[in-house]
């Protein structure tokens, strides 16, 4: 995504309480309509940590890479800043008691002494403030403790049919009128990678990623749409037409099943020894 950090620091640059209601409106949407982790990378996940592990995750969400973790039984601690996000988690899980969700952001979390032998962010790290986000999860592991960045990719329609709605793209998104193909996609998991080094807090990193593809009908892939920030940003009578114009397109092409590729990756280090 072009811009994409440059467009997640002005989203940080809201007030606080705008930021903690962001993807409100596209809960339980989020739900339904991203493209699902799969089970390769979780198997992977779960076999760096000991059963039953105690798990703090950042950022859940409504749960989709949480319920994952709670089926196989580990413990965890969700801190998610969205309140409707969170009623809606304690419904999904009412059942398992292994699981506590706080109401709030990472950076007005009040931790317990207790540290942790994982730290999880389901696509949510660039949500944490660039310049301190690796310092402090650092700081909350125990000697050997391992940071864990699950990460689903944004699932790009196939190029022909991009072609159909790039114009629609350039007219009301100039910003993210662009093909995130898998190479580029792949870059920024590797942007991501460089800047785990870079900040001199974790060593033995390791990124495993697969290429997966999930076909959507056209109503479900403006769903889709709908959960995702630089359309969620947008002011909303533009947002409308720029879907209506994305439907017109659909139909007058007779496009029934948009296929569309991401990728689903782990990123998995281990907290630096002290020197």
């Amino acid at each position: 995504m072009k811009n994409f950090d440059a467009f997640f620091q002005n989203i940080y640059a809201q007030p606080i309480t705008d930021r903690k209601h962001w993807y409100a409106e596209a809960t339980e949407a989020y739900e339904q309509y991203r493209a699902p982790y799969v089970s390769k990378i979780i198997d992977l996940i779960c076999q760096q940590l000991e059963p039953n592990e105690l798990i703090l995750e950042i950022g859940s969400g409504p749960g989709n890479a949480t319920q994952h973790f709670i089926q196989r039984n580990f413990k965890l601690i969700c801190l998610e800043p969205n309140p409707k996000a969170c009623e809606f988690l304690a419904r999904r899980f009412q059942n398992y008691p292994d699981l506590e969700v706080v109401n709030t952001t990472f950076e007005e979390w009040q931790p317990t002494p207790k540290k942790f032998n994982a730290i999880l962010a389901s696509t949510s790290f660039h949500w944490l403030q660039p310049e301190t986000r690796c310092q402090a999860i650092a700081r909350l592991l125990n000697p050997q403790g391992k940071i864990i960045l699950l990460w689903n990719t944004v699932p790009q329609p196939d190029s022909e049919i991009f072609q159909y709605l790039l114009p629609f793209y350039e007219k009301h998104m100039p910003s993210f009128a662009s093909f995130e193909n898998i190479t580029v996609q792949e870059q920024n998991l590797n942007n991501i990678s460089q800047g785990l080094l870079a900040s001199d807090c974790f060593e033995n990193l390791e990124l495993t990623q697969v290429i997966e593809q999930k076909d959507y009908t056209p109503t479900d892939y403006l769903k889709l749409l709908t959960t995702l920030s630089p359309y969620i940003a947008l002011e909303a009578t533009v947002r409308e037409q720029l879907f209506q114009e994305l439907r017109e397109v659909f139909q007058s092409q007779n496009i029934e099943v948009i296929p569309t590729e991401y990728i689903c990756a782990a990123h998995i280090a281990q907290v630096k020894s002290p020197a």
